[in-house]
């Protein structure tokens, strides 16, 4: 498995949110899907693609014990919260720090159903969150152990608070042709 990201994201724990003022709700039908307004400006989430050359750097609270770090502009390709279940797709946040604000030693955990004859649900690393960047943190499809279809989640904390949280239903590809090969021209490594 192979966690891609722009710059390493932060520290923390996974913990709710108690009320608007800590959380800006993008709308209050999709209530998987938070930042939390004092510390960020906005979010944006869905699928990505590959690009650059990958290097791999530690990542104890992985599966496979690192994350792979591009070093080329990687964006959101395409806003979505259904992915589909393709080798080299990814998906991922972008966060915008609110004013001059940069957060230091941030946690990103991705939350999913158990890969293929273990236990393992969770992924997390350390990056930091920083003004005038692009802080993109994704996952990407990469190894058949990952291919597992279901509830998915992103979500970054910050000194015991929860920074954002966002939900993705990865789903077999032929729900989603149009999004099925949305990468198939970019870099796998």
């Amino acid at each position: 498995m192979t966690f891609s990201m722009l710059k390493a994201v932060l520290v923390g724990g996974l913990l709710s949110l108690s009320t608007t003022t800590q959380a800006q709700h993008l709308d209050s039908v999709a209530p998987e899907r938070f930042f939390n307004g004092r510390m960020l400006a906005q979010i944006n989430y869905g699928l990505v693609c590959p690009a650059g050359t990958a290097t791999k750097l530690p990542a104890p609270g992985t599966h496979l014990g690192f994350i792979t770090q591009r070093d080329q502009s990687q964006f959101i390709e395409h806003q979505t919260q259904i992915i589909p279940l393709t080798k080299g797709i990814g998906f991922g946040v972008d966060a915008k720090v609110l004013g001059d604000i940069d957060l230091r030693g941030v946690e990103v955990t991705v939350l999913h159903p158990p890969y293929a004859g273990t236990d393992v649900t969770e992924e997390s690393w350390q990056t930091d969150i920083v003004r005038d960047a692009s802080n993109l943190n994704f996952f990407l499809f990469e190894f058949p152990f990952e291919m597992v279809a279901g509830e998915w989640a992103i979500q970054a904390s910050h000194r015991g608070q929860i920074v954002y949280s966002v939900s993705f239903k990865v789903v077999d590809p032929a729900r989603v042709p149009n999004l099925a090969s949305y990468c198939s021209g970019s870099l796998l490594s």
